[in-house]
C-alpha cells in the first residue's frame, strides 16, 4: 500500500466520523426541543383557568346598603300601617260609646273628600319625581365650567337633582288649593241634590272647611315627603307618620269624649279636629327632620332657580346660562 493512499483512507475515515456525529448530535438537539416543547403545551393545557377578579369592594358594599336600607324601609312601613289601623280601630270602638253610628258615617265621607283631593293633587308627581336619583351627574365637575350664580343650584349636582324635585312638589300644593275648593263645592251641591239631611248634621259645613284646609296642610309638606323617598330615609317618613297618627287619635277621642261629658252636641267636629291635628303633626315633624339634611346637602326646601348650561332644559325647573 503506499503512502499516498494510506493518507487518503485516513482522512476519507475521519469526515465520515465527523459526519455521522454531526447528524447524531442534531437529531438529539431536535429530539430535546420537540420534547419540551410538547411539554410546555401540555402543562399550558392542563393549566387552571385563573378565576374571574373579584367586583370592587366599593360597588358591592354600596349595593348591600341599598338591599339593607330597602329591607328596613319595608318592615318599617309594613309595621306603620298595620300599627295605625290598630289605633284608628281602637279609637273608633270608644267613639262608639259617645257618638251615633250615623256620625261615623258623616266623617267617612268627610274622609272620603279628604282623600281624594290628596290623591289629585300629588299622586301623579310622587310617581314622576321617584324616578330621580339623587347622584351628581357624570360630567360634573366642582371646577368645570362657571360656578352656579348665588341663589341658584347647579342642575347637575346632587342638590341640583334634589332641588328640581323639591321645585316639583309645589305644584301638588297649588293643584291641592284649587281641588280642595273644586271638590267641596261639588261635595256639597251633590248632598243638597241627593241627601240634603246630611248638610243639617251639626258643624258639618264647619267640618268641611277644616278637612279642605288640612289637606292642604298636608301637602305644606310634600316636599320634604319627596327628600325622604328619594334620600331613602324611611325612619323619618314613619316617625312622622306615627306621631301624627296618634296625636290626630287623641284629639278626635278626647273632643268627643269631652262633648258628651258637658253635655254638647258638637257633631262631626272632633274628626275634622283630629285631622287638622294630623296635619299639623306632619308639618312640624318633616320640617324639623328634613331641615338639617337640606342644609348639609346644599338644597333648599323653597323653591329656589337651578342652574344648566343645557339649552334643551325645561324653563320651570332650570335656568340657562
Amino acid at each position: 500500500m503506499t503512502p499516498h493512499f494510506t493518507i487518503y483512507l485516513f482522512i476519507y475515515t475521519t469526515y465520515e466520523e465527523n459526519i455521522r456525529h454531526t447528524a447524531t448530535a442534531t437529531a438529539t438537539t431536535t429530539t430535546t426541543t420537540t420534547t419540551t416543547t410538547t411539554m410546555s403545551i401540555s402543562s399550558a393545557s392542563t393549566a387552571p383557568t385563573p378565576p374571574p377578579p373579584p367586583p370592587p369592594p366599593t360597588a358591592t358594599k354600596k349595593k348591600q346598603q341599598l338591599s339593607s336600607t330597602a329591607a328596613g324601609g319595608a318592615v318599617l312601613l309594613i309595621a306603620l300601617q298595620v300599627g295605625s289601623r290598630a289605633l284608628t280601630f281602637i279609637v273608633n270602638q270608644i267613639l262608639l260609646r259617645y257618638l251615633d253610628p250615623e256620625l261615623l258615617g258623616t266623617s267617612t265621607q268627610l274622609e272620603v273628600y279628604s282623600i281624594t283631593v290628596l290623591f289629585c293633587a300629588r299622586e301623579s308627581l310622587r310617581v314622576a319625581v321617584q324616578r330621580e336619583s339623587d347622584t351628581a351627574d357624570d360630567t360634573f365637575k366642582a371646577d368645570d365650567g362657571p360656578e352656579a350664580p348665588e341663589g341658584q343650584v347647579d342642575g347637575r349636582s346632587s342638590a341640583g337633582r334634589t332641588q328640581a324635585i323639591v321645585n316639583l312638589a309645589y305644584i301638588s300644593i297649588y293643584l291641592g288649593a284649587i281641588f280642595a275648593f273644586a271638590l267641596a263645592w261639588v261635595y256639597v251641591q251633590l248632598l243638597s241634590a241627593k241627601d240634603p239631611a246630611v248638610l243639617e248634621t251639626p258643624y258639618f259645613r264647619g267640618a268641611l272647611k277644616i278637612y279642605g284646609l288640612a289637606a292642604f296642610w298636608e301637602l305644606l309638606s310634600e316636599p320634604c315627603f319627596v327628600v325622604v323617598q328619594q334620600k331613602s330615609e324611611f325612619k323619618i317618613r314613619t316617625y312622622a307618620e306615627l306621631i301624627a297618627t296618634l296625636l290626630r287619635c287623641i284629639v278626635t277621642a278626647g273632643s268627643a269624649v269631652w262633648a258628651s261629658r258637658v253635655g254638647r252636641d258638637i257633631g262631626v267636629l272632633p274628626f275634622a279636629l283630629g285631622q287638622s291635628m294630623y296635619a299639623a303633626s306632619l308639618i312640624l315633624v318633616y320640617y324639623w327632620n328634613v331641615w338639617g339634611i337640606a342644609t348639609t346637602c346644599g338644597f333648599s326646601l323653597i323653591p329656589v332657580p337651578i342652574y344648566s348650561r343645557s339649552v334643551s332644559a325645561p324653563c320651570c325647573l332650570l335656568v340657562e346660562s
